[in-house]
């Protein structure tokens, strides 16, 4: 059995590791417990290929990264390791799967789907980080490391981020009274593409094992909508009626991915509907 090393057990490596049950041996390393790969020096390094060569690793998924914190946090965590692991497995003969975000994009002044050669235009220190992250990975594939850039959209699953919008959806929906009341959104006309945690860690798998690669590659549903609608379904999926009300801050309106390559590629097609994501969202369980 081929095997693939997982890099970060957390929201999305878990999910990836649960998928490879079956399919591959699996060795994950979090970096919180094995803190040596911080450094990322050549202790860092033998890490990370002692997990390769212990599984027979065809692919290192690279789950780690921060939604938030610092410039200098950010950078660290989302351009200097991914550039360090790319140079990490030169030559070593595991495909990297790194994960990117469909913030790279920023604002496409477009509704229709966004294919992954649109111009990237990043907006703040999140969106800056992980696009040239992504860069950095893709120019490691120029120069002969077999390694695929998965540009992930809005992930739907449980213990969500409070970084998501879905978050605070839920928050706040799940505070009204059984009678229901307001909900205030800066602007429910927002649209996004989202997709389920289950359908990222499929992807992933799928772009890990596949028998080739492709530099970049949307993972996304290709379907839009709202966030006043999944507001609606997430407080008609708690049975309370409620009044969106919006605060007239609008933002980026749309971004939709363009699954096309996916699809072609993996042969998946995930779909999602405003219900879909009402029935997947959870918060995390309080502590204590």
């Amino acid at each position: 059995m081929t095997g693939v090393v997982v890099l970060g057990a957390g929201f999305v490596g878990s999910a990836v590791a649960r998928r490879l049950v079956g399919r591959a041996e699996v060795a994950v390393l979090d970096l919180p417990t094995h803190p040596g790969l911080f450094a990322r020096d050549d202790r860092a390094r033998s890490i990370v290929l002692h997990a390769v060569e212990s599984v027979g690793a065809v692919a290192v998924v690279n789950a780690c990264g921060l939604l938030r914190g610092t410039t200098d946090e950010l950078t660290d965590a989302n351009v200097a390791w991914p550039t360090w692991l790319a140079a990490t497995l030169q030559g070593v003969g595991a495909r990297l799967v790194h994960i990117g975000s469909a913030a790279e994009y920023g604002d496409p002044g477009t509704g229709d789907r966004v294919a992954e050669t649109h111009p990237l235009a990043p907006r703040g220190d999140y969106a800056e980080t992980k696009a040239a992250g992504s860069n950095a990975v893709i120019a490691a594939r120029a120069t002969g490391l077999d390694a695929t850039v998965a540009r992930v959209f809005n992930l739907v699953g449980p213990a969500l981020s409070p970084v998501s919008p879905l978050h605070q959806f839920l928050t706040d929906v799940t505070a009204l009274p059984p009678e229901g009341g307001v909900i205030e959104l800066w602007w429910p006309d927002t649209v996004r593409d989202f997709l389920l945690l289950d359908d990222l860690g499929e992807a992933l798998v799928r772009l890990a094992l596949a028998d080739r690669s492709l530099d970049v590659v949307n993972v996304c549903s290709g379907v839009g909508v709202s966030f006043g609608a999944i507001a609606l379904a997430m407080a008609a999926a708690q049975g309370k009626p409620v009044e969106i009300r919006s605060l007239d801050r609008p933002g980026i309106p749309t971004v939709i991915g363009d699954p096309a390559r996916l699809r072609e590629f993996t042969g998946l097609e995930p779909t999602i509907t405003a219900e879909l994501i009402a029935a997947h969202a959870a918060l995390a369980p309080e502590k204590g």
